[in-house]
């Protein structure tokens, strides 16, 4: 697997960071001072920590979004001990996920066309744009000849790809996958319009503003990032003496078809139990829960009454968490890396706890992990993530070794 978040690049890194409670919300900082938006800051990569992770696979492209996604691809093949300087042909599927594409480059080109006429766009403006460019991209790169194609559901889009890489698999369409998900949406104009969508938090101090579940929290905070993983078959994996990380043993997915933005509890729950019926468990065999937590008003409850209908009362002994607090929204890539973290909570037997949860909204009566890392060794653990547009997945982990 890989991960590329505000509080890092590296897996060792990143997970400190999470049990130490740090921050990778800050300023916006290609804003003016005298920016009129509402909302100004957000979950940022710095552009000298991307840099030097790219120069580590020797990437080069000029897209923001296309470079998480290279690093996100080159990053999960070298973790999974596969070579990832395009000298061998690998035969991987490659599912790569982004919910806002490379919309910086669209609307610049935009923004040239109106202003300069279409003789100043790039004559590569077509190639640049394709929503499916990520894909092929990563897969001339590092020469995965598989199926490359890309996913997009708002914000359980990388849980889509890796779903959509595991039912590969596990079905027999391909015995390796790469999962991927990238995305990026703090150009100007897609931050901009973010803003104009009233859903984002206003409180001012960036280390506070993202509140999942908590009695203050005021909306969500965006972020960027990436993630990505190697999926394979056992007999693949162990037949190359593959560095297993875990077991995927269930996927389900829905759609609220209801509202745009509006969650449905009783589609969630569906997903939530499809996802437990594939991996042939019953609802008290999970051990730890990774919430989706958006930090919005309603979302919260929503998803707090999924889990209690998904699981009954057997939901107040299940440890449960979310990483918004410290990352942002991560929109297109926020699933992905809440499955890495998913991952190093059950390679490592430690949950980090919940950021910014100083005091629970009784309508979320959910056992929050807080104040402290809570040791624990959980065999199963869920993974929601619940997008605009109604889609809901649920992924479920078995740790490795059982």
């Amino acid at each position: 697997m890989s991960v590329a978040t505000a509080l890092g690049f590296e897996l060792d890194g990143f997970w400190a960071n999470l049990l130490s409670g740090a921050c990778g919300i800050t300023r916006v900082p290609h804003l003016p001072a005298d920016s009129p938006l509402p909302v100004k800051h957000a979950g940022c990569i710095d552009d000298t920590a991307l840099a030097a992770a790219l120069a580590r696979f020797k990437l080069d492209d000029p897209d923001r979004s296309q470079q998480l996604a290279l690093y996100a691809v080159g990053a999960a093949l070298e973790n999974a001990g596969l070579p990832t300087d395009g000298s061998v042909e690998l035969p991987h599927d490659l599912v790569l996920g982004t919910g806002h594409g490379n919309v910086g480059y669209t609307n610049e080109a935009a923004a040239i066309f109106h202003r300069d006429g279409y003789r100043k766009l790039r004559p590569t403006t077509v190639v640049r744009a394709m929503f499916n460019r990520p894909a092929n991209v990563s897969s001339i790169r590092f020469r995965l000849t598989g199926s490359s194609f890309v996913v997009s559901c708002a914000c359980a889009t990388g849980a889509l790809a890796l779903g959509d890489a595991f039912i590969r698999v596990r079905y027999g369409l391909a015995d390796q996958a790469v999962a991927a998900c990238a995305d990026t949406g703090l150009d100007p104009a897609t931050f901009a319009a973010w803003n104009r969508l009233g859903v984002l938090s206003k409180i001012p101090e960036p280390e506070r503003s993202s509140r999942p579940f908590d009695t203050k929290r005021d909306g969500l905070v965006m972020g960027e990032g990436a993630a990505g993983f190697v999926v394979e078959t056992l007999e693949s994996a162990q037949g190359r003496g593959a560095k297993i990380l875990a077991e995927l043993v269930g996927y389900g997915s829905t759609c609220d078809a209801k509202h745009i933005v509006v969650p449905d509890s009783a589609q969630q729950v569906r997903a939530v139990h499809k996802a437990l019926a594939l991996a042939g468990l019953a609802p008290e065999q999970i051990g730890y829960i990774n919430a989706h937590g958006t930090g919005t008003e309603l979302a919260d409850v929503v998803e707090a009454a999924t889990l209690r209908a998904a699981f009954g009362g057997g939901i107040d002994a299940i440890p449960v968490t979310n990483t918004k607090a410290q990352l942002g929204h991560l929109m297109g890539a926020t699933a992905g890396v809440e499955t890495v973290t998913t991952l190093l909570i059950l390679k490592h037997g430690l949950i980090p706890p919940c950021q910014n949860l100083d005091e629970p909204d009784p309508r979320c009566p959910l056992n929050f992990v807080r104040d402290k890392p809570l040791a624990s060794r959980p065999e199963y653990a869920l993974k929601n993530s619940f997008a605009f547009g109604g889609t809901n997945c649920a992924l479920i982990l078995r740790r490795w070794p059982a």
